[in-house]
């Protein structure tokens, strides 16, 4: 029974923590108002520390508001944080504010919440540390509740004695007492008969839920599974409805007391609060609660009060605590128990109590018959009911079919049905038996984690489908064992595994169902597998095992795990069963068999392939509307299924009837994907074969077979065999060409999987006669459902309808198989087979329900159930019958409404003789057969257009050929409508029925537009279910597109009182959105045929559309984009759904279900426009005598009067907030500081080169300005005669100078130096390019002086960072921009004349170009250029210099702002960039550089006057 640790991160995974404390016992005293609909109360809580320093105590506590709390009688302190205030959103928020709204309750939500309350230990209060001896005095009361025996309850205190020592130390118990009050109900508790028109009875009752969460809202307690506990439960409430709902007496008011006080006649409304008959006013409240009553006393203060106390000695945890208070009826279930059984059992028989409300009884008898015996077999099987008594209670408005808790079981209303109502039969049944197996498993034995939720699951689906099996019989189960592995194939693809969903069960209820079906059948199918290999050990003996385990402390606090249920059963099962698990526990899919077979006559065996092909399986549910938003949670929170498994294996048996009529099995293991096998044939002599003909020739002579081989060959289908019978049916036996080669067959058939020890498809390669013979030969009813299956698939033939036929007119086949019988008839009724097909079904028909000759039905008789399910088969196959124009035959239509015209029940009188069995189920078949029919058949002929011309002849109108048949029928559908209307049938089923018959046959275009009539449904005051077929009518025929349908759908929703109503309506909203999403379906319309000499135009969409509509049907992301884009614009949707969302009597969970629609529509907003109101200023008044007088006056501060302090700023600042109000001084100081820190960032991001682009990495360099100023220093770059001339950056003639650069100052230079010998390069231009006779001609090196602008110091500096020769490996960067204007290619013939160059056109190492660009300003060696710079001069230069000044041009960097970065300089050019990528990436990479040679001469030189 662990708690919370201490300080649990919200976000942190599974942390494995030692809890510090746990609960032993808890006392709830709770005190119950009717008339306000709150209540009061206080609990005790004896808490186990676990460690010597505890400090906090967690508990969860929802809305019950804590108003005192003392821990070990010391007043202590407490911090609540109640989730339903943190929901409250301001005013002026709107949808887009959904994350900030889901945050704030995100740890309240299921499927574990977070506590809400921390109660802090005084600092008083000392933790005693207990001796060894003083353990076993508290032990006893923690351990020993659960157990029935004082001997079980020692074996369990001395262990838990042991394991208290081996922790080292035990501490004395404390008790927390706190006092608390619930003034408004929002979750936990759902009161009924209260609300404007609710005519109900007056009750209420815990709304009790599968999660952690629902006690919590009512009383403070440590709400999670795994804590668990015993409980002692106080409820004082009002003794009767009079009682609860009387007006106060009126008291005296300020007038003069003893005034005369006017007599009236108290209208009997004036005496309660709510309208109440003295007849209701005197029913007693009842009051059920889990544990055994234990003192039910009259309040001593008000005797019209009471209080029952209830003692729980179980250990059990919050959840499956529950109660409810209201006028019940009590009804004993233990009546329905054997006198035999009773004596049986004695004193261990367990009492079963019913309760429900007035009126309900006599269904409430009906519906629990079976209880008591189930309560009996489970209790032989696995032991003794772990509470002293079992109840029942029914209540209306509850979410769920059943919910378990401690020795009670809540169920819904919904199932009850009176004795004359049989289709609800065993469904219903099944539920409340899977009910009762859940207090063994699931409220006594728990799950340990989520992932472990299959066990109990599987392990309670066994215990009920084996208590089926004894009460409906071996058939019944074999039926529905193989009906739920058929749903498991279907819809286990692409799916998490079953343990992987215990996480998800929060999602959808169809997650919970999938795992419900899935867990008991992988529990069927290893049962299968031990009972084989052991012979005695089953499933049963192993869930024997755990609850001993549970009982005597094997499972530590009754929680079983996945590996705790497996290795009990490899130590029972004697087997490794590791594989087992792997393949149907931790993976998912199942398993596809392609299975071809031959018989060898050499080696006298049967050759055998068995493939797997799982892998190829490419059908998966659709993505459709009603599982659409299951579809987008899982995408959303990116749940993933695991890869298919390529291979399953295990054991398989193979059964060979063989031809003398004996069936051989084979045990097999399949162990890879591909299994070969050959299965010795045992029979020596060939079996003659007999037509049935000669047999019926020996039974018509009076000769039997012996032995039982006529029982064996030909045990059902043996009907319709005379002459006679064939004539009047139409009926055809196999050829004689057929029969011959039937005769050469070796076996019979061959059975695949024959024991039922597999999940999946088995396809067998097998004649059609051998699938016959298995039909009609084989008695189990999985081998004839797989033959019924191959007869629906195969290629229609008139010995098939013949089969078909005569197994649905056979009384010894199951009724499963007949119901597939007749639906095989309507299925293989093609083409040319129609006619045979439809009158199989008509006369079948008529032969059992009609007077003979005739179509008038007989008087129903559904006595006998297989009657009663035919009669409603048959008409359904008939509405699946097609004609050549696909159809449905018009004698099929006509044969609808003279059923329903004639329908007549009056006869139908049950053995008893007092009642009549409803027909009700029966007619909203024939209702829905009819309207299928009629969709099937609805034509429409589009105009035709005639090319006669000259002739005015009007064109043809539309027209329907059926139009008058379709008012009829439609006309028999709005009868039984109006029927319900008068006298309701059973669940609104008539309304219900023509709701949905309305919606089809108005998306077909039958029936105009009926949105008026439809949204009559929808209001309150109608039964729920009525509603909510009519919204999802709505929803279906497109109406929910509408935005003002929309809104006040969500306006129901958020109004409604009944919890089980929204939670229905929000699962039609979310179909709603599918709707929306995915688009609705094209209607399925045959193509009319065309008038005579007309033309049909036809228009198909485009390939994009199609192509859109594919991809927003078939992926969640574009159903994503497709909502967004059809709902973000709706400002109505908006606003509805926020109001929706927060509104106060939503749940957490609904709020969240909102929160997440909207999260799919809307971008989130961060922020929240707030508004404040401004403060007033303050007068002070001096009144003397110590007082003083504040009043409030005008005008409004606007500034605050206190600046804002650094803290408080910086926080601001954190938050993105701007404050434009008085500031300390240290926040100025703070802003200078930050201005100062932005400006020298700016000043060191500016692109100034450092010292490693000297090497080939610098950015592009900018503009020279010249300067009439002294040199700084020299620097000579040179190297002896190996020093290249420099080149001009003149591009013609006349030019003025440009500076001069080497090839090895220029980055782009150092990636051409290195290539190869090539031919010899034209003559270079001198750098006056004005002086003939300097071209060709090559100068020495001279010393270039720059002036850096920089003093000695700080060259010295720049120039002794050694050099890094790695540039030019280095990723291209954003301050590389240089490249535009440094080409890489070593061949000038490549690049465009117009492409700008550092010289300006004339590449290093070849010729000047004619189209040179006009000169770019350079600064030299990359250093930023503040100052002019000096014109470099030599005493071996003697050509006159010219003035810089001129070189700047238009398009130079220094027309930019100094402050500009160097990459938006590089932007200002797009155009000629993109040229110049274009261009170097022509031509091919430059070989290495070669490493240049640098002698640096730093000083002085005399100062120079600037050239002139």
């Amino acid at each position: 029974m662990p708690a919370f640790p201490e300080d649990v991160p919200a976000t942190a995974g599974p942390i494995f923590e030692e809890p510090e404390y746990s609960i032993l016992r808890q006392k709830v005293d709770l005190d119950v108002d009717f008339a306000d609909r709150s209540l009061k109360g206080s609990t005790e809580i004896t808490v186990q520390p676990l460690v010597k320093d505890l400090k906090h105590i967690k508990l969860h506590s929802r809305q019950c508001k804590p108003t005192s709390i003392q821990v070990g009688g010391i007043t202590a302190k407490w911090n609540y944080d109640d989730p339903y205030k943190r929901s409250r959103m301001p005013d002026t928020s709107g949808v887009r504010q959904h994350e900030m709204l889901k945050s704030r309750i995100d740890k309240s939500l299921r499927p574990g919440p977070t506590p809400e309350l921390v109660v802090i230990l005084p600092t008083k209060l000392k933790i005693q540390e207990l001796q060894a001896d003083a353990v076993a005095e508290i032990i006893p009361d923690r351990a020993g509740g659960a157990q029935k025996s004082e001997n079980d309850a020692a074996a369990a205190a001395e262990g838990a004695a042991a394991q208290i020592a081996q922790s080292g130390s035990a501490f004395a118990p404390i008790k927390v007492f706190i006092e608390f009050e619930v003034e408004c109900f929002r979750d936990g508790i759902h009161w009924i008969g209260y609300s404007d028109g609710d005519r109900r009875y007056p009750y209420m009752y815990s709304k009790v839920e599968p999660w952690a969460g629902n006690s919590s809202c009512i009383f403070p307690c440590v709400d999670d599974v795994t804590s668990r506990c015993s409980w002692d439960i106080s409820i004082r409430c009002a003794k009767t409805l009079g009682d609860a709902f009387s007006r106060p007496q009126q008291q005296e008011t300020d007038g003069e007391a003893g005034q005369d006080v006017a007599m009236t006649n108290a209208e009997p409304e004036d005496k309660y609060l709510i309208d109440l008959s003295d007849e209701e006013a005197a029913m007693e409240l009842a009051i059920v609660c889990i544990g055994e009553s234990v003192d039910d006393s009259v309040d001593s203060e008000d005797t019209s009060r009471h209080t029952a106390s209830f003692s729980l000695t179980q250990p059990v945890a919050a959840r499956h605590v529950g109660f409810a208070i209201g006028p019940f009826e009590h009804v004993d279930l233990s009546s329905n128990r054997e006198s035999e059984q009773e004596e049986r059992l004695g004193q261990s028989a367990i009492k079963i109590h019913g309760y429900c409300l007035p009126g309900k009884s006599k269904d409430l008898q009906n519906t629990c018959f079976p209880m008591a015996s189930a309560m009996d077999d489970m209790g032989i099987k696995y032991g003794s009911f772990p509470f002293s008594s079992y109840q029942m209670l029914f209540v209306d408005d509850f979410i769920y079919d059943t919910v378990a808790v401690a020795g009670l079981s809540v169920c819904s209303a919904h199932l009850l049905f009176p004795k004359e109502v049989i289709e609800p039969m065993y469904v219903n049944s099944k539920t409340l038996i899977r009910t009762l197996a859940n207090q063994w498993m699931g409220v006594n034995v728990i799950a340990k984690e989520a992932t472990d939720e299959w066990v109990v699951a599987g392990i309670a689906g066994f215990m009920t489908d084996v208590y089926l099996k004894e009460l409906c019989g071996n058939n019944e189960f074999r039926w529905q064992q193989k009906v739920a592995s058929e749903k498991v194939y279907d819809l286990d693809v692409d799916r998490p595994s079953i343990r992987n969903l215990g996480e998800l069960l929060h999602y959808d209820q169809s997650i919970r169902d999938f795992i419900d079906v899935k867990s008991a059948l992988v529990l069927f199918i290893l049962d299968r597998r031990l009972m084989k290999a052991s012979g005695s050990t089953g499933v049963q003996r192993i869930i024997n095992k755990v609850f001993l385990n549970a009982k005597t402390g094997g499972l530590v606090n009754g929680e079983v795990s996945t590996a705790d249920f497996q290795r009990i059963c490899e130590r029972l099962g004697h087997n490794k069963l590791e594989s087992f698990f792997r393949q149907w526990v931790f993976n998912s899919g199942c398993p596809i068999f392609y299975v071809t077979q031959r018989f060898n006559k050499k080696k006298l065996v049967v050759e055998m392939t068995i493939v797997q092909k799982q892998l190829e399986r490419i059908t998966k549910p659709a993505f459709k509307p009603s599982n659409f938003m299951r579809e987008i949670k899982e995408h959303v929170d990116e749940v993933w299924a695991p890869e298919a498994n390529p291979v399953f294996t295990g054991p398989m048996t193979i059964r060979i009837h063989e031809a003398d009529g004996t069936p051989y099995e084979h045990i097999v293991e399949i162990k890879e994907a591909t299994t070969r096998l050959e299965i010795p044939y045992n029979t020596k002599y060939k079996r003659l074969k007999r037509s049935r003909r000669q047999k019926e020739r020996q039974v018509g002579e009076g000769a039997t077979g012996e032995g039982g081989d006529d029982a064996l060959l030909y045990c059902l289908g043996g009907i319709l065999d005379s002459e006679e019978d064939k004539r009047d049916w139409n009926l055809v036996d196999w050829t004689k060409e057929d029969e011959d080669k039937m005769g050469q067959e070796h076996y019979e058939w061959i059975r695949m999987d024959a024991d039922f020890e597999w999940i999946g498809k088995m396809h067998l390669v097998m004649p059609l006669y051998m699938y016959i013979s298995q039909l009609q030969q084989d008695r189990d009813i999985a081998a004839q459902y797989e033959s019924m299956r191959y007869l629906l698939g195969s290629n229609p033939h008139h010995v098939n309808l013949t089969i078909l036929v005569r197994t649905l007119m056979d009384a010894k086949y199951f009724w499963g198989i007949r119901e597939m019988a007749a639906e095989g008839l309507a299925v293989c009724a093609k083409d040319r087979l129609v006619d045979i097909g439809q009158f199989h079904l008509l006369k079948a028909f008529r032969e059992m329900f009609c007077i003979e000759g005739t179509n008038m039905p007989k008087s129903n008789d559904f006595s006998d159930r297989r009657n009663f399910v035919l009669q409603c088969a048959i008409p359904r196959a008939m509405a699946k019958l097609r004609n050549a124009e696909g159809k449905v035959p018009m004698a099929i239509r006509k044969f609808f409404i003279d059923l329903l015209k004639f329908n007549d029940n009056s006869n139908n009188q049950m053995n008893d003789g007092d009642a009549t069995y409803s027909d009700n189920h029966y007619i909203a078949t024939l209702m829905n057969c009819l309207s299928d029919a009629l969709i099937a058949s609805h034509r429409e002929r589009q105009a035709a257009y005639s090319f006669n011309f000259g002739e005015d002849e009007p064109m043809e109108e539309e027209n329907n050929p059926d139009a008058d048949f379709e008012i009829v029928a439609i006309a028999q559908i709005e009868r039984h409508r109006r029927i319900d209307e008068w006298e309701s049938s059973y669940q609104n089923i008539y309304s219900i029925t023509a709701l949905e018959c309305l919606q089809r046959l108005t998306k077909a275009g039958i029936v105009s537009d009926k949105t008026q009539e439809v949204m009559k449904y929808v209001r309150g005051g109608n039964a729920d279910n009525v509603r909510l077929a009519a919204w999802r009518c709505l929803s279906e025929i497109g109406m929910l597109r509408k935005m003002k349908a929309m809104r006040y759908m969500l306006h129901c929703l958020s109004e409604d009182p009944s919890p089980k109503f929204r939670h229905r309506l929000l699962v039609v909203f979310g179909e709603a959105l599918g709707h929306i999403a995915l688009g609705d379906p094209e209607p399925e319309r045959i193509a009319p045929l065309p008038a005579a000499d007309g033309l049909v135009l036809e228009q198909e969409a485009s390939n994009e559309a199609r192509r859109l509509a594919a991809v927003r049907k078939s992926t969640p992301e574009g159903a994503l984009v497709a909502l967004k884009s059809s709902l973000q614009g709706e400002q109505v949707f908006g606003d509805s759904l926020w109001y929706a969302a927060t509104s106060p009597d939503m749940t957490l969970d609904e709020v969240a279900a909102f929160c997440d629609v909207a999260a799919l529509v809307f971008e989130p907003a961060n922020s929240l426009k707030l508004r404040l109101n401004l403060p007033k200023m303050w007068r002070c008044e001096n009144l003397a005598q110590g007082k003083v007088k504040f009043t409030a006056h005008e005008p409004y501060r606007q500034k605050p009067s206190t600046p804002l302090d650094l803290q408080q700023w910086e926080k601001m600042e954190d938050l993105g907030l701007r404050y434009t109000g008085r500031v300390a001084a240290g926040v100025v100081q703070k802003k200078q500081q930050q201005t100062t820190e932005a400006a020298l960032k700016l000043k060191i991001a500016r692109p100034e080169a450092p010292v490693g682009q000297l090497n080939g990495d610098m950015p592009p360099p900018s503009a020279i300005t010249p300067s009439t100023e002294k040199p700084g220093f020299r620097i000579s770059l040179g190297g002896g005669t190996k020093r290249k001339n420099s080149v001009d950056l003149g591009g013609r003639a006349g030019s003025p100078k440009v500076p001069k650069i080497s090839r090895q100052q220029s980055p782009a230079a150092a990636l051409a130096s290195t290539s190869k010998k090539s031919k010899a390069s034209p003559a270079r231009r001198s750098s006056t390019p004005s002086t003939k006779g300097s071209i060709g001609k090559v100068k020495p090196s001279r010393v270039v002086v720059l002036n850096l602008g920089l003093n000695s110091a700080l060259a010295h500096e720049i120039l002794c960072v050694p050099p890094r020769p790695a540039a030019l490996a280095r990723k291209p960067s954003a301050t590389q921009a240089s490249r535009s204007i440094t080409p890489l290619s070593p061949h000038p013939a490549v690049f465009s004349p117009s492409i700008m160059t550092p010289t300006n056109g004339a590449n290093f190492f070849g010729g000047g170009s004619a189209f040179a660009s006009p000169p770019q300003a350079m600064n030299m060696g990359g250093f930023r250029s503040y100052d002019p710079v000096p014109v470099a001069t030599s005493p071996m230069d003697t050509t006159p210099p010219v003035d810089a000044k001129q070189e700047v041009a238009a398009e130079s960097p220094e027309d930019y702002d100094d402050e500009m970065p160097l990459a938006m300089l590089a932007k200002s050019q797009p155009q000629e960039r993109a040229e110049v990528k274009e261009q170097e990436m022509a031509p091919p990479a430059a070989p290495p550089v070669p490493k240049p040679k640098f002698t640096l001469k730093l000083g002085r030189k005399p100062s120079q006057p600037a050239p002139q």
